[in-house]
């Protein structure tokens, strides 16, 4: 760190300083207005195979289309800065005109900019209804991630009417 643009202030007992900022944020939760993000977020989807995009290892053949199905889609990158309340919003789409549930995998990253899915970690699946297929792959699923709350909150559904299925995240470790 260059110290002669930037001074870093390490508190005394930095357990004491996060408990007080847990008290302080309980009894007035406006005085926290943003945050930074310590992951990035992302939603894993499939793209059609691009050889100078994509690793051989990663490609699969769906339907007789070649297929690179770990494809990381970023929400949000680490060290962005979030308002609270912000919603981010994103919109996907079927791969499969016939496909009448769409599994949407969500992972983080300490990368700022992952392009695959292969090495980030994993953290659900929300599984979304899409039950109308008649209108094959012109069909959306909205993805929001939520910051109005200590959590970080994901809701999905499709825009056609479906119902909102939501799920929030234990940001810890696995192991713990």
């Amino acid at each position: 760190i260059d110290q002669t643009r930037c001074r870093v202030i390490r508190p005394k007992n930095p357990s004491l300083a996060i408990l007080k900022g847990a008290l302080m944020y309980g009894q007035n939760p406006e005085k926290i207005v943003t945050r930074i993000s310590k992951y990035t977020y992302g939603i894993q989807c499939r793209a059609p195979f691009e050889p100078n995009k994509h690793p051989e290892r990663l490609k699969e053949i769906v339907d007789g289309k070649e297929m690179c199905s770990t494809i990381f889609s970023r929400l949000i990158s680490v060290g962005d800065q979030v308002m609270l309340g912000q919603i981010i919003q994103e919109t996907y789409t079927p791969s499969d005109p016939e496909q009448t549930v769409i599994n949407l995998t969500i992972f983080r990253s300490k990368d700022p900019n992952p392009k695959f899915t292969c090495d980030e970690e994993e953290l659900t699946t929300i599984n979304v209804p899409i039950p109308n297929t008649s209108k094959g792959l012109d069909r959306k699923v909205m993805v929001q991630m939520d910051f109005s709350s200590t959590k970080i909150y994901f809701k999905a559904w499709d825009a056609d009417g479906g119902a909102p299925v939501d799920v929030d995240i234990q940001f810890h470790n696995k192991s713990q």
